[in-house]
């Protein structure tokens, strides 16, 4: 008796439980507890998509805050050398636009991720005002660093004009003393400069070098010597001069004394200058017959 009550419960209640899970409220409960359970798996998605990009953004700040430090301590240095070329800062430049433009692409993922996240928790809104404050803060700074660069590029080019014409000028006196050592030199040489002639009676009165007052006169250097080809020397050089002669005069009028005559083992004669100026004093072109 007790199996028959046992069993007619239990098939009532399998009957009961079939009736429950059929009836439309069952289904319509069902329906919005697999919705909730998409809508909890979707959600937990997004923030993990959402964390992610705020992990990506926190290592950008980070890098950002590097290179700003870099780009700084640059900056500092500059100011203390005050010597920094136009390519030197012209890739600071370069660095603050790529700093600038990080900034805006940082700023602009923040925007997406507000614009994503419509039911933002407190301590998501806490976190975002941060990273805008110091996105704002970098930029800042960034804005005083270009000013910098802005005034030291002009300081640059006063000190490039200035360069140029302290260039000009130098190049100008340079110019100047050249020409003027090129005439101390002409004037030197000219002060200094002897011309001698060496050749036979013959050779030298073709030459109109020398010439007679009479007959029995010896010969004397001509008024019209100075227009022959004469070959020019430095009196305080030239202190002797090979004759390649046995027997030589000096036709020029030179003190005896200033000068000597010498014989070689091979016969040959040469002159001997012993006092340059005083051999020069009197005229600065020699004259000597040969032969």
């Amino acid at each position: 008796m007790k199996k028959i009550v046992i069993l007619g419960i239990g098939a009532s209640m399998f009957f009961l439980g079939s009736c429950v899970e059929s009836s439309q409220k069952y289904k319509s409960l069902q329906a919005r507890l697999d919705s909730l359970s998409t809508v909890h798996i979707m959600q937990n998605s997004e923030m993990e998509s959402m964390l992610a990009d705020l992990n990506d953004i926190s290592a950008g700040m980070q890098s950002l805050r590097d290179a700003e430090r870099l780009l700084t301590l640059e900056t500092i240095n500059e100011n203390k050398a005050n010597s920094k070329s136009k390519q030197q800062l012209n890739q600071l430049k370069k660095d603050v636009q790529a700093i600038t433009e990080a900034i805006a692409s940082y700023k602009e993922q923040i925007s997406k991720l507000e614009g994503k996240n419509k039911s933002q928790s407190a301590e998501f809104k806490r976190l975002i005002a941060g990273l805008n404050a110091e996105l704002d803060q970098r930029t800042q700074k960034l804005n005083e660093i270009t000013k910098q660069l802005a005034e030291k590029n002009q300081q640059l080019a006063v000190k490039t004009e200035e360069v140029a014409n302290l260039t000009e000028n130098v190049e100008a006196l340079d110019k100047a003393n050249k020409s003027q050592q090129m005439t101390i030199n002409e004037q030197d040489m000219a002060i200094h400069q002897g011309h001698y002639l060496i050749g036979n009676r013959k050779e030298l009165k073709e030459a109109e070098v020398i010439s007679r007052q009479g007959i029995f006169c010896p010969p004397i250097v001509s008024s019209q010597a100075q227009k022959a080809n004469f070959t020019d020397l430095d009196i305080r050089e030239m202190k002797v001069i090979p004759l390649n002669s046995k027997k030589a005069k000096l036709l020029s009028v030179h003190p005896a004394d200033s000068y000597t005559l010498e014989t070689g083992e091979d016969g040959n004669m040469t002159l001997k200058i012993n006092d340059e100026n005083n051999f020069w004093k009197q005229t600065k072109y020699l004259v000597v017959m040969i032969g």
